[in-house]
């Protein structure tokens, strides 16, 4: 106050004479109002830049990407003197926003421009360089992505964002192999970067270094069991190997297990979480089969049908289910079975080749207590019945078929739905030759008879075949 008491002296000595009490307190008010002004500019010029990016930064966290996009061309259009920071930083919100909104061309221009202005190699330009990378990502331009990579791993061989993106690229791009040397790199900088390691871990699996590649996805378990895919990969894996038993193990884990997909690690195939859960329990029936575990496998297939799950999967399921009904020898079950699919969807896979072949003796129910070989003494006791008072020998028995033998007579029971292929009928023929006494008259039994190749066949020519109709009609009359 006293110095602008002292300038108003300074200013009656130029005018020469003394102010009043009115006027001095005018001019007062005047050099007052003067300096706030000038104090107010003074802080607007130092701290509007910092302002704008904290404005810019909020509203971008905020998600609100116009208002960013709005604000940041006003600045750019209205402010005629421009530093450079305030530029490259307003630049940067616009492009962020613009990415944002999925408008990558612009997005790309004004990183470009930024980066005109800024041609320093530093971590900020690798940053800008990345971001350009993945948008291109986005847009599935491949070289381009690759060449905005490269560029950053010129100034900093190591930088994990770079190895890791080119990584990818070469492996969603099929070059499998060349990925794995991005992905060595990273973990020998970052062994703890579980998306590499995943990666790295599925491309071994696709390579056929099963081996390690296991080894990499029981290191993610131990540390990190939230991620499906990881079991999956780990399980497919196991396949690989022929560790069917510990694949199933590792499935069965998949399946019990609750996952939430958001804490999943990045993903390496397109399947997602419920697709997965489908596949699972149809390679679990398949490896069961593999394995011959059929009981457990009927098992888990009634339990599957009874959870909730797809249409096309149940039917796979019913389709695994008359599979292994026919390879336990219940093969008319399985006819059966694969009637119920061919009348839900006559189009699923071979059910249609089936039902058309063999639908005459679908009707005749009866037929299952032949075909069965859950009751060997229940198959012996209807072979017994069908040669009557007559006593015969069972000289053979096997899951193919029985033979019954007396003097040089002998009866052939053959217990499956399908014609008696060559090789059998030559089974059969060894079986007979071996006999003490010399046969000279033979019965088969064989609802479809023999294939084609077998027309001919030696022991076809001492021998009464009992198929089709007759042999329906001798199952029915004993029950």
């Amino acid at each position: 106050m006293k110095e602008l008491i002292k300038l108003l002296n300074i200013f009656e000595k130029y005018l020469g004479k003394e102010l009043g009490n009115d006027f001095q307190i005018i001019i007062l008010a005047i050099l007052i109002l003067f300096i706030i002004v000038l104090t107010g500019w003074l802080i607007f010029s130092i701290f509007h830049v910092k302002s704008i990016e904290k404005i810019l930064h909020h509203k971008l966290k905020d998600k609100e990407y116009k208002e960013v996009i709005d604000l940041a061309h006003e600045f750019i259009e209205k402010k005629k003197k421009k530093k450079k920071h305030e530029t490259l930083m307003v630049l940067y919100y616009l492009a962020s926003a613009y990415e944002s909104t999925e408008h990558y061309t612009n997005a790309l221009k004004f990183y470009e421009e930024i980066l005109l202005q800024h041609p320093k190699k530093d971590k900020f330009y690798r940053n800008l360089l990345i971001k350009m990378a993945k948008i291109y990502e986005k847009q599935n331009k491949t070289k381009e992505a690759m060449a905005y990579y490269i560029m950053v791993l010129d100034s900093d061989e190591y930088n994990i964002d770079a190895l890791y993106g080119i990584g990818k690229l070469h492996f969603f791009s099929g070059n499998t192999k060349r990925s794995l040397d991005y992905f060595e790199k990273i973990l020998l900088k970052k062994p703890n970067l579980l998306d590499a390691r995943k990666f790295y871990g599925k491309a071994l699996l696709d390579t056929g270094f099963y081996q390690v590649a296991l080894s990499q996805f029981e290191f993610i378990i131990k540390y990190y069991p939230d991620d499906p895919e990881v079991y999956y990969l780990k399980a497919k894996n196991e396949e690989s190997l022929k560790k069917y038993n510990e694949a199933i193990k590792t499935y069965k884990t998949l399946l019990k297990k609750e996952f939430n997909e958001e804490k999943m690690l990045e993903k390496t195939t397109n399947i997602n979480f419920i697709d997965i859960k489908e596949e699972v329990k149809l390679t679990i029936i398949r490896l069961m089969i593999k394995l011959k575990k059929y009981d457990e496998g009927l098992t888990y297939i009634t339990d599957f049908l009874s959870a909730p799950g797809k249409d096309e999967t149940k039917l796979e399921l019913l389709y695994l289910y008359g599979n292994i009904l026919w390879n336990k020898g219940e093969e008319f079950q399985a006819l059966k079975n694969f009637e119920r699919i061919y009348m839900m969807k006559p189009d699923f896979k071979d059910v249609a080749l089936f039902y058309e072949r063999y639908k005459k003796i679908l009707p005749h129910t009866y037929l299952s207590n032949y075909f069965t070989n859950s009751e060997e003494s229940q198959f012996e006791s209807i072979c017994k019945k069908i040669l009557g008072k007559q006593i015969f020998n069972l000289i053979y028995k096997s899951s193919d078929f029985y033979v019954f033998a007396k003097g040089p007579f002998a009866v052939i029971f053959y217990r499956h739905i399908e014609p008696i292929p060559f090789s059998k009928l030559t089974d059969m023929e060894v079986i007979i030759n071996t006999q003490t006494v010399p046969i000279s008259n033979v019965e088969i039994y064989s609802i479809s008879g023999v294939r084609e190749d077998a027309y001919n066949h030696f022991l076809l020519k001492k021998s009464h075949l009992i198929e089709a109709n007759e042999f329906i009609k001798t199952i029915r009359e004993l029950f």
